[in-house]
């Protein structure tokens, strides 16, 4: 009779433990099927190495306005119905004239479009040009400001509505 009641006792012990685990999991964006299987196989042990373990990130995400999938919340354009949120383009409509700086805006505008400086010369040399494509409205102030330091001169364009539901 006392063995049984052992028994029963370490059952329950698993079990709760087991259940502890999952909730926890849950909690720190793990796989809380795992995490509970290994309460039940570990007991008590599994909830000590839940607890050690830290909590996984867990990127924000915001629905896309047509589709409803979830989208990173500073992504530009839904991938999966290619809606565009509503977004701005920074404009250059003056480059530095000394030098220096005509090199850092080169490389501000060569990074953002991913050529080479040479093609970035040529895209200055017809101004205006796109500095930043498509920048979120809470980015604006950050990406004026990058391009200002450098001595350029610029303009804030709203993306065309016609555009915005491609």
């Amino acid at each position: 009779m006392r063995v049984s009641v052992l028994v029963l006792a370490l059952i329950v012990v698993w079990l709760v433990s087991a259940f502890i685990s999952g909730r926890m999991a849950a909690r720190k964006n793990r796989v809380v099927r795992r995490w509970f299987v290994l309460g039940l196989v570990l007991g008590p042990f599994a909830l000590i190495a839940q607890s050690l373990y830290p909590a996984r990130y867990a990127p924000e995400t915001t629905p896309c306005p047509q589709c409803g999938k979830p989208l990173p919340v500073r992504a530009v354009a839904c991938h999966y119905c290619q809606y565009r949120f509503p977004a701005v383009d920074v404009m250059i409509t003056r480059a530095p004239a000394d030098a220096e700086s005509r090199r850092a805006l080169l490389s501000e505008v060569a990074r953002e479009y991913g050529i080479p400086y040479a093609d970035a010369t040529r895209m200055l040399d017809s101004l205006p040009v796109a500095g930043f494509r498509h920048v979120m409205p809470d980015q604006v102030s950050e990406y004026v400001r990058r391009l200002e330091a450098v001595g350029a001169t610029v303009t804030v364009v709203p993306t065309p509505a016609d555009q915005l539901r491609k």
